[in-house]
């Protein structure tokens, strides 16, 4: 069974996420034609697969997800239509949860901004800044959600990607306090940031 969940998921407590970005199709086509020594089914859960650059890999194997007796959910912020085109014709159950209507109320999608940041898009990212900037959002604040998704990458982080995003987190949290010892303006320290990302 495949499941893609766009906006928040709502999966089993007993779900076990995958590190996809270490693991190959053969992989994962190996947990779904298997079966736990006591015939029970297992849910695996992969977070932000789908809107990677091996997006490719994945669809080419979704049939298989979705045939296997084993349940397959997919965690997206956002799924464009080519993707979600071919995950429907390979029998992927797609649930959207809607999104809050404080994310509306704000001015500004904190989402696209966290999911650009996660993505490493630096125009996504510079455009999500600007239009967060242009609602009236806090620079401290933009920078505070930034650092959250930093932390919340950080848990599934091994090796080099995990200095990386440690380095990251500093920046930020050098950002915050230059900014506030008067070494700039955090607004254009984020700007700066975003565009050498």
């Amino acid at each position: 069974m495949l499941k893609i969940f766009v906006g928040k998921s709502k999966k089993p407590k007993d779900a076990q996420e995958l590190k996809w970005e270490s693991l190959g199709a053969e992989e994962l086509l190996s947990l779904a034609s298997s079966q736990t020594m006591f015939g029970g089914k297992e849910t695996y859960v992969l977070a932000g697969a789908i809107n990677s650059d091996r997006q490719e890999e994945f669809l080419d194997i979704a049939k298989e997800l979705a045939e296997s007796p084993n349940t397959f959910i997919f965690e997206e912020e956002k799924l464009l239509k080519g993707p979600t085109t071919a995950l429907e014709k390979a029998g992927a159950e797609i649930v959207i949860e809607k999104r809050p209507a404080a994310a509306a109320a704000r001015g500004f999608d904190p989402f696209g901004l966290t999911f650009a940041f996660a993505a490493r898009d630096r125009k996504k990212l510079w455009l999500g800044l600007m239009q967060a900037f242009k609602a009236g959002e806090k620079a401290e604040a933009v920078a505070g959600l930034l650092n959250w998704k930093v932390r919340q990458e950080l848990e599934r982080a091994t090796g080099a990607k995990r200095e990386q995003l440690i380095n990251l987190s500093r920046q930020l949290v050098y950002m915050y306090h230059d900014s506030h010892r008067g070494a700039g303006d955090l607004e254009l320290l984020l700007e700066r940031f975003a565009l050498r990302l």
